[in-house]
């Protein structure tokens, strides 16, 4: 079961695995025990952290999904998962929110901290007020890791700035994205793009045309291939994305290393 969790528009209460009928002890609710009960109904959110919660035999239960981190509230018997608003009546003031922007702000820190031991304080100020809001977004990857071998180069090989482009060829976004990537590219000699293709599950052509840009001969074929499908994809023409793809077993090794990179 996938939990989706919105936390200021409604509560919602789901039953989880107990291991006891009995209320436990706040030294008995320990992180590895919640995260036992929690994680596998959590869809992919890692349990970081638990503490008794205002509420009486309620425990909060901080959660980190997709770079954030997001309270939840477990009962003391770990039957009941609660994820919603928590609202002190008396103090007229929501307890989840005040805990949300808290632990946006210790996340904030923490990131800031990390990108200066790597670019610096003043490139991470620019880089603050360039993204605003979401700043907070930013993942710190070890470049190291990348799957170079599958690699599709767009521009300069010489060029002294890389940017890496996590792209899908059925997607209408990374279609956009395309567009302001080749303005770059008229304009500067000093940037070159390493494109990591990522077909997404629900994209039903984005498999095949991986494939078939992986196994191309030449570099210039596979750049051929990928603009045909984003161009494809500007005009909505299901067509010619069902025409562009095919099978090839190096381009499936390609996919299962990227899709293993990507988590």
């Amino acid at each position: 079961m996938r939990v989706f969790i919105s936390l200021f528009v409604a509560v919602v209460v789901l039953a989880v695995p107990s291991f006891s009928s009995q209320c436990l002890s706040q030294k008995e609710v320990t992180v590895k025990k919640v995260r036992d009960v929690l994680e596998p109904v959590l869809g992919g959110a890692k349990v970081v952290s638990v503490r008794k919660s205002p509420v009486k035999d309620l425990f909060e239960v901080v959660i980190e999904a997709r770079g954030r981190k997001i309270p939840v509230y477990i009962d003391c018997s770990f039957n009941f998962l609660i994820t919603g608003e928590v609202i002190d009546l008396k103090e007229k003031k929501s307890i989840t929110r005040e805990r949300a922007r808290q632990l946006a702000e210790e996340l904030t820190k923490e990131k800031m901290a990390r990108l200066e031991g790597v670019l610096g304080k003043e490139k991470v100020e620019k880089l603050k007020k360039a993204l605003g809001e979401r700043f907070t977004d930013i993942k710190i990857v070890d470049t190291k890791k990348i799957p170079e071998k599958y690699l599709l180069l767009i521009g300069n090989p010489a060029a002294k700035m890389t940017v890496y482009v996590v792209t899908d060829p059925e997607c209408p976004f990374c279609a956009k994205f395309d567009t302001q990537m080749q303005e770059v590219l008229k304009n500067r000699n000093d940037v070159k793009f390493e494109v990591i293709l990522f077909p997404l599950p629900f994209h039903k052509h984005a498999q095949k045309i991986v494939q078939r840009i992986v196994c191309e001969k030449s570099l210039s074929k596979k750049k051929e291939v990928l603009e045909e499908s984003f161009e494809a994809v500007r005009n909505r023409d299901e067509e010619k994305l069902e025409k562009l793809g095919k099978e090839c077993e190096e381009g499936k090794k390609a996919i299962q290393e990227h899709l293993a990179f990507g988590k």
